[in-house]
């Protein structure tokens, strides 16, 4: 239980720092924990959103909030969340698993060859 706990406190001081701790943490709920896939990912859309909210305070303490662009992602965001909640329903639970994958890999190598240009334009 303890391990558990440390690991999801690392996961989210990452996802706080912008590493991308989101996708540790799904990797970390069905491999660690046997989560399915559809869960691992909700429990992580409710961790996210938990982590958001308590940072939202200090954005509105700085003064940092757009409303007119906040009230469009939402609306997108709603929208969104409707179409793929009623298709994660119909997919098989593999794909979702492998679509997360792919993406993972792909923002991998993303950012290495972000890096690799990075370096050497200095």
């Amino acid at each position: 239980m303890l391990w558990q706990f440390l690991a999801s406190f690392l996961i989210s001081v990452l996802m706080g720092m912008g590493v991308g701790g989101g996708g540790l943490f799904v990797i970390f709920l069905t491999l660690c924990l046997n989560y399915g896939q559809i869960l691992a990912q909700g429990t992580n859309l409710a961790f996210f959103i938990l982590s958001a909210v308590a940072s939202l305070f200090v954005h509105f303490k700085k003064r940092k909030i757009r409303f007119i662009q906040v009230l469009t992602l939402i609306s997108f965001g709603a929208v969104g969340c409707l179409i793929f909640s009623n298709l994660a329903n119909v997919v098989d639970p593999s794909i979702p698993r492998k679509v997360l994958g792919g993406l993972l890999i792909a923002s991998g190598i993303y950012t290495i060859i972000k890096t690799i240009k990075k370096e050497n334009s200095k």
